[in-house]
């Protein structure tokens, strides 16, 4: 029961270690790809997106520029501006005029675009023009615009566009406190350079940001821009936790950039054309990490759940193969101690039955022969029924089905199969009702017998059988070569402390003569010290070929650690003479 057990226990463990191993490793290995082909694809995804939204930023800034060109392309508006920027003062008609002239310019772009916010041109202190798409605030009067520092950029820049970070206008009535980006430029005497006004073109950072709403990277995003001097000019996110991805720094009134944490997030940006600014997005690293837990708990909980079936069943195997293989063992020490009543109990349709019957059968045929074979009949069949009933020894048997156990352990299952065709083969010629057989038969014999015993002691145990093809169809007493090569393994090779043990056996004719020889390069003996007329193997052996030939011999040769040699000849012409007196 205890074998049983372990071998239940050993099983369970061989199949665990065989199958938890490599799915786990399949699972890492799928959950790695994936991770990593997931990622790419997110980011040449968001790529593809960065260039787009980077390019509708830029026409949409080009478009607010065009505003700022405008003037130079209506004389009238030239023309007022010239006036405006010689008087102090501007006429309620000439104001009417310039406003209706430059409205009708950007018309277009006020309707069009819905985040153009406001327009303003103004000239030192006087305000010339102030529209804006959100609200009717108005510039407070007589503000002194000269020290608005977008102002002096602007004159500074002579004629080029300069954009103001995002800011708020303190000098509208009522208050409007929406912050803003601003394109500022002066429009300039074309002849003289000198300039007549500075218009300012405000717009929404919305404006930006809202070309990333409603926008799905399957992963957490930030998006922001920032222009030449790090300060943000807009940014979204579609997670509140994606705003701590950067860090930035308070420059009242601005708020300043100051990089992004490498670690927890994939970083891409673009600037865009025709601007300070560049685009940036962040993809959140922790959301592949996460999906890729997914697929490992999905996974492994798939294994648990195989694992569990196929666990039933492996020890529903094994409860199949343990139970006849401790059951034969049972029957054996039964055996073994006398008791010829023993019987293997054996279930339909169980691996091994068939060892086990074969197992009842050599009982059956054991008891049948000593109650009637060996008591009946001694004195004419002593020597030949001798040999029959000390060939397949218990000890034998339970050491070759503690080899198929251990095979079993190992999971060795070819082997294993091999190994029971060999010991099924083996015990069917031993249980043969005829007592003579050919060489060819015989030899074939001691082949899977030899097969067992290598499986027994693995790589220490080499054998070589040969035999001539005049040899194969002679007949010989059944069992009559594995008394001595039994005799070698246990004697010649059990005692060697290293080194490896070869039987070589062969069988030639020549002449009338047939020469059996079993060889080994086992420990040997001393021949002198040695009384073979006591040994009952060699003279039962010896019986049962001179009823073939009287003049039949047995020959051993051997000396200590020179190994040792048994030689049997047998004249096939005596024993013609013998059948035809028998007859």
């Amino acid at each position: 029961m205890e074998n049983k057990t372990k071998l239940i226990n050993r099983m369970t463990k061989y199949f665990i270690q065989s199958t938890a191993i490599p799915f786990l490793l399949i699972v890492v290995i799928s959950g790695n790809l994936f991770q990593f082909y997931y990622n790419r694809q997110i980011l040449r995804l968001t790529s593809g997106y960065l260039q787009s939204a980077s390019q509708n930023i830029s026409m949409y800034i080009k478009d607010l520029e065009q505003v700022i060109f405008m003037p130079f392309f209506d004389n009238k508006v030239i023309s007022l501006l010239s006036q405006f920027s010689k008087q102090e003062s501007v006429s309620f008609t000439d104001q009417t005029l310039f406003d209706n002239e430059f409205g009708n310019l950007i018309s277009s772009i006020r309707y069009i675009s819905n985040d153009f916010y406001s327009a303003l041109i103004v000239n030192n202190d006087k305000t010339i023009y102030s529209s804006s798409n959100f609200n009717t605030a108005e510039p407070m009067p007589g503000y002194n615009w000269s020290e608005e520092s977008w102002y002096q950029q602007a004159i500074e820049a002579k004629g080029r566009i300069v954009f103001i970070p995002p800011h708020t206008a303190d000098y509208y009535t009522p208050e409007d406190s929406t912050e803003r980006i601003s394109l500022v430029c002066t429009i300039n005497n074309l002849v003289t350079r000198n300039p007549y006004a500075v218009i300012k073109i405000d717009f929404l950072p919305s404006t930006i940001a809202s070309l990333f709403e409603d926008l799905d990277f399957n992963v957490p995003f930030i998006a922001y821009a920032v222009d030449s001097a790090d300060n943000i000019v807009f940014q979204t996110s579609s997670d509140k936790h994606m705003s701590k991805m950067i860090k930035t720094e308070i420059s009242d009134p601005l708020i300043k950039y100051a990089g992004y944490n490498e670690k927890q997030v994939n970083h891409l940006q673009k600037r865009i054309e025709s601007t300070p600014y560049t685009l940036h997005i962040l993809l959140d690293r922790a959301a592949a990490i996460r999906y890729t837990l997914n697929i490992y708990a999905a996974g492994i909980g798939l294994y648990i759940i195989a694992f569990l079936i196929s666990l039933m069943l492996d020890r529903k195997l094994a409860k199949r193969i343990s139970e006849p293989i401790s059951a034969i063992n049972e029957t054996l020490a039964k055996v073994e101690k006398g008791d010829f009543e023993a019987e293997y109990t054996s279930k339909p349709n169980w691996e091994l039955d068939e060892i086990g019957a074969s197992l009842n059968h050599m009982i059956s045929d054991l008891k049948e022969t000593i109650d009637k074979k060996y008591v009946a009949e001694l004195a004419k069949e002593k020597a030949e029924n001798k040999a029959l009933l000390s060939q397949i020894s218990p000890h034998f048997l339970f050491n070759t089905l503690n080899t198929l156990i251990a095979l079993l352990y190992d999971k060795k299952y070819i082997q294993l199969e091999n190994a029971l065709y060999n010991l099924s083969d083996l015990l069917h010629y031993v249980l043969r009702k005829d007592s003579m057989v050919k060489t060819s038969q015989e030899l074939d014999f001691l082949r899977a017998y030899l097969l067992l015993q290598q499986e027994r002691f693995q790589n220490k145990l080499e054998f070589n059988i040969a035999c001539d093809e005049k040899a194969k169809d002679a007949t010989i007493p059944r069992l009559i070569l594995q008394p001595f090569v039994e005799n070698s393994i246990i004697h010649g090779m059990e005692p060697m402390d290293k080194g490896e043990f070869t039987i070589d056996i062969f069988a030639k004719i020549a002449g009338s003569v047939l020469t059996l020889s079993v060889k080994d390069n086992g420990v040997g003996f001393d021949p002198l010290k040695t009384d073979f007329s006591s040994s009952i193997g060699v003279e039962n052996c010896l019986q049962r070929i001179r009823l073939l030939d009287k003049d039949a011999e047995i020959k051993i040769e051997s000396a200590p650690q020179k190994g040792c040699e048994i030689t049997i000849k047998i004249n096939l012409e005596n024993e013609v003479k013998n059948e035809s007196t028998n007859g």
